[in-house]
C-alpha cells in the first residue's frame, strides 16, 4: 500500500517506490540550483511553507511540470489500489462464468466465484494440461478449450454410474474439424479402479496434470479414492480440485446409481471432508517433534502445500519447486521448530492415528472393483 504522497518541497531523499516521482522532482531541482542557488532557494522555500508543488512558479526553468508528475503518481497508485484488485478479481470471475454458462459448474453451484479467482493463473501456461473426472455431454471439455486456449491439452474420464448403467455419450466429436479439438482426450474409466487409472489414464499422460477436477461419481469414497491415486501425478504448484461434496453430508442416498452412506457426523472415509481434513495433519508434522517424518497417510502427501475449502469444492495444492530468497526449498521448511514440553508425547499420539487412519481405509475396499 502506498505512503500518504509528501509536499514535494518535503522530500529531500529518493523514498520509495510510491514516493519515486517526488524524489525525480528534488533531481530536478539539484540541477537547477547549479545555476541559480538563490533562485531555487526560494522556491525551496515556497514548497516548504506552501505545501504546494513549484507548478506555479513562472520561470521556464525551475518548473517542474508537476501536472506529468501527479499524473504518472495517479497511474501508479492505480494500479495498487485495492478497488482497482477487485475489479480485476470479479473480471476473471465474469471470464469464467461466460465460457462455461452451459454447464451446471456456473448456473447450479456458482463455481465460477471459485475458479474465476484460482484458475486464471494457469491460463496461457505452457504445455498446460488439465484432467477431469466426469464427461457427459461434453460441454465442459470444450469450455475448458476455450478457457485455457487451444494449446492446452485436456484429458476428460467418462463412465456410466454404477456398472455403467448411465451410459453416456461424449459429443466432443462434434468438433472433430476444429484442430485443436486433437488436444481433448477422453477416458473411458471408473473412477474407483485404480488399476485402470494407472495404466489408461496416468500412462498416457506420464508427466502429470496441472490442474485435476473430480466433477465424476460424487460418492465420497471415490473422491478419496481417486485423489489418492491421482495426486502423485499433480504437477508442482498444480491443484487437485473435488466438486459437489454435498453429498458427504447424506447419512444415506443413492447418486448416478450408487447407494452410499455418509453424513455430516460420519467418520473418514464415508465422509470425503473429514478424509481431507486429516491430510491437513500431514502439512504440519514436521511440528510433531523427531517422529514427524514417519506420519504419512499415502503415498506422495509430503507434497501437499495447502488444503482449503469452499463451497460446495474442497482444494489441494501442489507444493512449489525452486527456492526462496534465502536458497531454501519448501521443503526445508519448518527451521529448527520450537520444541515444547510434552513432545515425547506426540509419538505415541502419531501410532496411534496412523493405526486408526489404516483401520479406517478399509472400508474404501467395498468401493473398489
Amino acid at each position: 500500500m502506498l505512503r500518504k504522497r509528501e509536499p514535494i518541497g518535503r522530500q529531500m531523499n529518493p523514498g520509495p517506490s510510491g514516493d519515486k516521482y517526488g524524489a525525480k522532482e528534488n533531481n530536478m531541482r539539484g540541477n537547477i540550483c547549479t545555476k541559480s542557488a538563490l533562485l531555487c532557494l526560494i522556491s525551496y522555500l515556497i514548497g516548504c511553507f506552501s505545501g504546494n508543488s513549484l507548478s506555479s512558479f513562472t520561470t521556464p526553468s525551475c518548473s517542474p511540470k508537476s501536472s506529468i508528475t501527479e499524473d504518472k503518481y495517479q497511474q501508479e497508485k492505480k494500479s495498487h489500489d485495492g478497488q482497482y484488485d477487485h475489479d480485476a478479481v470479479m473480471s476473471n470471475i465474469n471470464v469464467f462464468q461466460k465460457l462455461f454458462e452451459s454447464t451446471d459448474k456456473t448456473w447450479r453451484h456458482g463455481y465460477h466465484w471459485f475458479y474465476g479467482r484460482h484458475l486464471h493463473r494457469y491460463r496461457g501456461k505452457k504445455n498446460l494440461a488439465i484432467l477431469e473426472i466426469g464427461s457427459r455431454r461434453g460441454d465442459s471439455a470444450l469450455a475448458w478449450k476455450e478457457y485455457f486456449g487451444s494449446n492446452a491439452n485436456i484429458d476428460m474420464i467418462t463412465y456410466g454410474g454404477n456398472n455403467d448403467s448411465h451410459k453416456f455419450d461424449n459429443p466432443t466429436i462434434n468438433c472433430a474439424n476444429d484442430e485443436s479439438c486433437g488436444r481433448i482426450h477422453t477416458f473411458y474409466c471408473d473412477q474407483s479402479d485404480a488399476e485402470r487409472l494407472e495404466k489408461e489414464v496416468i500412462a498416457a499422460r506420464p508427466d502429470g496434470w496441472d490442474v485435476v477436477i473430480d466433477d465424476g461419481s460424487h460418492v465420497p469414497a471415490h473422491n478419496i479414492i481417486s485423489f489418492e491415486v491421482l495426486w502423485k501425478h499433480v504437477r508442482p504448484g498444480g491443484v487437485y480440485v473435488v466438486e459437489d461434496i454435498e453429498t458427504s453430508y447424506y447419512p444415506k442416498s443413492t447418486v448416478y446409481g450408487y447407494n452410499f452412506e455418509a453424513g455430516i457426523s460420519a467418520a473418514p472415509p464415508l465422509n470425503a471432508l473429514s478424509r481431507f481434513r486429516q491430510y491437513v495433519d500431514v502439512i504440519n508434522r514436521g511440528y510433531m517433534g523427531p517422529s514427524g517424518h514417519t506420519f504419512s497417510l499415502f503415498e506422495g502427501d509430503d507434497t501437499i502445500m495447502e488444503i482449503g475449502f469452499a463451497r460446495n469444492v474442497m482444494f489441494v495444492r501442489k507444493a512449489l519447486k525452486g527456492t526462496d530468497s534465502g536458497g531454501k526449498s519448501y521443503d526445508d521448511y519448518p527451521h529448527k521448530p520450537a520444541i515444547l514440553p510434552g513432545i515425547n508425547l506426540v509419538h505415541d499420539t502419531i501410532k496411534e492415528t496412523l493405526a486408526i487412519f489404516r483401520e479406517q481405509s478399509k472400508l474404501l475396499d467395498k468401493w473398489r472393483p
